[in-house]
């Protein structure tokens, strides 16, 4: 039973309270505390001219409302960290807070986790949706998820205005602690017509339903060019397939669709094999720039050796709608002055803040949430941290799912060890600094079972410290590239590429799944895709 108040009386209301109940047997328990709320419900009600909320007794699923006046949380025991997301960041700190010391709630669009690495897989159907998620809902002592985008952060009275995802409903959380962990969306450059495009030429590839549709196009795009009615310049624009950017991301998902139509394309449409073109664009002076420059180039020439025209140095000025012999066609505009008709366009070139950082009160550096050594946003007294993608830490660190995944592990060490000792919820306390915390020691390895070996490597420090443990790009089946020259997890210091890069980067990402069930479906859709060829159902 969730008991909400509606934005709307948000002048007569600071805070919002959530009750669960644990079993149906406590459903007298229930009727008890309505009753002992009904006055206060009037009171409020009456003084504030707000309508009384009703109780729908036909449906005893429904949230049930009412209205609460100050202070706020006059029934909790533990304080309450609201975590904003549930990617890499958010999600790996829900699920190591210590449950019995603090009350760990969700609010996120996404009600599951994605294992981005595996993400470009799925597009192509080497993999299935479901066996690169978590659902946020298999959190152990999770206090409660909102399958909702928070609009509004009102950081003097801690509370986060969210909005429903199916009606649009919005509605208050209070909170203790604060954890910025929205992360960002792609960046379009103001490139024109690329925002209005999206979900219909062009897409973007940073969630699953991203992936459902780039499948989905991919299959009708063969499917209509298949149909001998269709003219010729229209099925060659169809079977054409641009990625734009040169990050890891958009090589792998380039391998992956030349996987496809080399190796279930050409069974399932042999006749379109000769109309089908792969285009990469980055602006760039070359691609995969975070790795070592022999690497980069390795795989450059392998993506060359499989006729995929790579253009280096480009960017996609605009995408145009024209006719051409009377078919509507569209084209990408590059600004060395080139255009590309296509089909399909795949968009990987930047990261931009969602609405939610951007229109915040915080400091902004790079469109990015400033925080300190601590991961605390300045001024909050320690009420407001910042993870992942959406932070901008002193030292500067990339976006990617690793620095996300150890400053998790690293807050989630602080509040379990330290944080937890100082009561926030004490109202004497409101107006003081969190302490900050004692000695945590680094993540550099990267499976649990391996832990034990971060003290024996690592040197324990109040401040986050960021330990890189290289970096890998799959290049398909049985290829790929890793860079260990700059690591600091205990081996030899060097690079690898081929067969023996592509079993270190798939067995990496195997045992590194949450679940056991993944790890046992993964394998077997990689047999599958392997023996019996992809899935190019389009549902």
């Amino acid at each position: 039973m969730a008991l909400l108040v509606p934005s709307s009386t948000r002048g007569a209301v600071s805070r919002t309270l959530f009750f669960s109940p644990s079993s149906s047997s406590s459903s007298r328990q229930h009727k008890n505390l309505l009753s002992l709320l009904a006055p206060r419900c009037m009171s409020s009600s009456t003084s504030s001219s707000t309508p009384t909320p009703s109780i729908n007794n036909n449906n005893r699923d429904n949230d049930i409302l009412f209205f609460a006046k100050q202070p706020s949380f006059e029934n909790r025991i533990k304080p309450r960290v609201l975590i904003l997301g549930s990617g890499w960041a958010g999600f790996t700190l829900a699920r190591r807070l210590n449950k019995d010391l603090f009350d760990v709630r969700i609010v996120s669009p996404a009600n599951h986790f994605l294992f981005t690495p595996l993400l470009p897989s799925t597009a192509v159907g080497t993999l299935e949706f479901r066996a690169i998620q978590e659902p946020v809902r298999t959190i152990k002592g999770l206090g409660h998820y909102y399958q909702a985008k928070a609009r509004d952060i009102d950081v003097n009275n801690q509370i986060v205005t969210c909005e429903d995802s199916y009606k649009g409903v919005k509605f208050d959380v209070a909170y203790d602690y604060l954890v910025m962990a929205a992360g960002m969306k792609s960046n379009t450059f103001n490139t024109h017509n690329i925002q209005r495009l999206e979900g219909v030429v062009v897409f973007f590839l940073k969630h699953l339903y991203h992936a459902r549709q780039i499948r989905n196009r991919i299959v009708e795009c063969f499917e209509r060019a298949s149909n001998y009615t269709i003219p010729e310049v229209q099925r060659d624009r169809l079977l054409t397939f641009i990625v734009v950017g040169g990050g890891p991301t958009s090589c792998e998902f380039m391998s992956e669709l030349y996987d496809f139509i080399t190796n279930d394309v050409a069974r399932m449409y042999p006749e379109l094999k000769k109309h089908i073109k792969l285009v990469l664009v980055e602006a760039g002076p070359g691609i995969l720039g975070t790795f070592d420059k022999a690497l980069s180039d390795y795989y450059l020439a392998k993506l060359k050796e499989k006729n995929i025209d790579v253009r280096l140095n480009t960017a996609v000025a605009g995408v145009d709608e024209r006719y051409i012999q009377n078919e509507q066609i569209t084209v990408a505009r590059l600004a060395d002055g080139t255009e590309v008709n296509f089909g399909t366009m795949v968009w990987s070139a930047g990261l931009s803040p969602v609405k939610l950082t951007s229109n915040s009160d915080f400091t902004l550096s790079r469109n990015r949430i400033v925080v300190d050594e601590y991961l605390r946003v300045p001024e909050m007294k320690g009420r407001v941290y910042a993870l992942g993608d959406c932070a901008a830490s002193p030292d500067e660190l990339p976006p990617t799912a690793t620095v996300a995944e150890q400053q998790a592990l690293y807050l989630s060490d602080c509040f379990n060890k330290y944080y937890s000792k100082f009561d926030v919820t004490d109202e004497k306390n409101r107006d003081v600094e969190i302490p900050i915390p004692g000695n945590v020691t680094p993540y550099l390895m990267p499976f649990n079972a391996l832990n034990f070996l971060n003290k024996v490597f690592c040197k324990s420090s109040p401040q986050f410290q960021y330990k890189n443990r290289g970096a890998m790009a799959s290049m398909g089946f049985g290829g790929g590239v890793t860079d260990l020259k700059h690591t600091d997890l205990p081996s030899p210091k060097t690079t690898m590429s081929g067969q023996a890069s592509y079993l270190v980067w798939s067995s990496t990402y195997l045992t590194k799944q949450l679940s056991f069930q993944n790890m046992i479906m993964i394998p077997m859709y990689w047999f599958k895709a392997l023996v019996f060829g992809r899935d190019i159902s389009r549902f």
